[in-house]
């Protein structure tokens, strides 16, 4: 499946969709075509079986009609979106997904949302490239020929991989005694066929590298306004984070245990950290415990755990730790069975039984295993680890990561924000069929991430 590389931008993730476009030109090293053989039809007939002749809704526009425009206070040519821009997009969207009829009940409703999709990003980044322009000078006219190329071999290899995509095919369809190149060549020309099946060409993958270098090299120039984060709010930041670790870890073990930055912040005094192998019962027996359980029926529950033990699974758990004893690695035997790695052990856990948890304090030395414990699943061999500690240098490092992360979404909501109220898009919802209510206006678009 081919997929549009994903953008590095917040506003990329609001708008939640890939514009096939080529909305900057100036690609003067695209690739060559070669002459199509009949084996790459048939290869891009398997994965795509339609074209863009298959939907007459969209058939007779011209694709130099402009389908969304600034014209407030006055007409900006540059913010101009025709639909040829647009039906690429949409016209990989419904060959990618087998939807013969866009129109017809079953798809009707998604596809409307991916054309909303498609505008809403459309219009973004027409707003984002003005700006790099307008504010920072940053256009592919000022990219250096280094950064150029940079561009260039990145399309070029995001290219490859989609290639790479039908190696498979490409292989079953020239034989075992094909040469790699003659795979690759069939890669190259069936995914030559499915663009042309869009209605689009390679020059798109150099315009959206092309596009989203801008929009990375712009946002560093955002970001040079922005103070960063300081350290006091690193610092309250990883306060707060703290306290709530100290409260689950004695209020509210379970959430504790499931947070991984808790783990972090705060560890009760004396908690450990251990892991197992379980040699489990086989499935049928857990399930004939299980329901034994719930009947009140001890009795059968365990004798179904001596049955079980007795066909050998007892003399497998000790073998294992016998081999543990005399200086076996864990990792390896925990390898060739199911089980759970290193693992903080509340004293208060919700998740392990009171003879997991007194089990894995009962023993003496660091490394040790305690004695076989059965349960309704198996049979655990436990390994004592060590005293569990915080991780206040990692966590603060998430923190700041995640803080940083923050605030570059924050500053990039604060500039759509300014964009959407200088630049009005008008956008022509009858062509698109789309409910005009959907189109992104005043920085909607990130309403959700507030």
């Amino acid at each position: 499946m081919i997929f549009r590389k994903t953008k590095k931008t917040a506003a990329a993730v609001a708008a939640a969709s890939i514009a096939v476009t080529a909305l900057l030109s100036g690609c003067n090293n695209a690739r060559a075509k070669t002459a199509v053989s009949a084996e790459a039809r048939e290869i891009a007939d398997e994965y795509f079986s339609g074209d863009k002749s298959s939907f007459p809704t969209w058939a007779d526009i011209d694709t130099k009609k402009v389908i969304a425009s600034v014209d407030e206070p006055e007409h900006i040519p540059f913010f101009d979106i025709t639909f040829g821009d647009f039906i690429g997009e949409y016209m990989y969207y419904l060959i990618n997904y087998g939807i013969n009829d866009d129109m017809s009940e079953e798809f009707a409703e998604s596809c409307e949302s991916y054309r909303v999709n498609i505008i809403n990003y459309l219009t973004f980044e027409k707003m984002y490239l003005y700006t790099a322009k307008q504010d920072y000078n940053i256009s592919p006219e000022t990219l250096t020929a280094e950064q150029l190329a940079t561009v260039r071999e990145t399309a070029d290899a995001v290219r490859d991989d989609w290639e790479m995509s039908f190696y498979n095919a490409a292989s079953e369809k020239l034989g075992e005694n094909a040469s790699e190149e003659d795979i690759e060549k069939l890669c190259s020309e069936a995914l030559d066929v499915i663009l042309e099946k869009c209605g689009i060409d390679y020059d798109m993958f150099y315009s959206w590298e092309l596009n989203s270098y801008i929009q990375e090299l712009t946002l560093e120039k955002m970001l040079e306004k922005d103070s960063g984060v300081s350290d006091d709010e690193l610092k309250k930041e990883t306060d707060d984070i703290i306290a709530q670790a100290k409260d689950a870890a004695e209020n509210d073990p379970a959430t504790y245990e499931s947070t991984p930055s808790y783990q972090l912040a705060y560890v009760p005094a004396g908690t450990r950290k251990a892991r197992h192998i379980l040699i489990s019962f086989p499935e049928e027996t857990v399930n004939a415990v299980y329901e034994a359980r719930q009947n009140g029926n001890d009795y059968e529950a365990d004798k179904l755990h001596r049955e079980a033990l007795d066909g050998g699974l007892r003399e497998q758990a000790e073998d294992i730790a016998k081999r543990l004893s005399v200086g076996v690695d864990f990792d390896e035997l925990a390898n060739q069975y199911y089980g759970e790695g290193e693992h903080i052990v509340l004293r208060n856990s919700p998740s392990y039984s009171e003879e997991y948890i007194k089990a894995v304090y009962g023993i003496t030395n660091r490394g040790d295993t305690a004695d076989l414990l059965i349960d309704d699943r198996g049979i655990y061999i436990i390994q004592y680890i060590d005293e569990a500690q915080s991780d206040i240098d990692r966590l603060s490092d998430q923190i700041s990561s995640y803080l940083k992360t923050k605030d570059e979404t924050n500053v990039q909501i604060d500039e759509y924000n300014k964009w959407t109220e200088n630049y009005i898009y008008n956008v022509d919802c009858e062509t698109l069929k789309v409910d005009e209510s959907e189109i992104i206006r005043y920085g909607s678009a990130f309403s959700d991430l507030g």
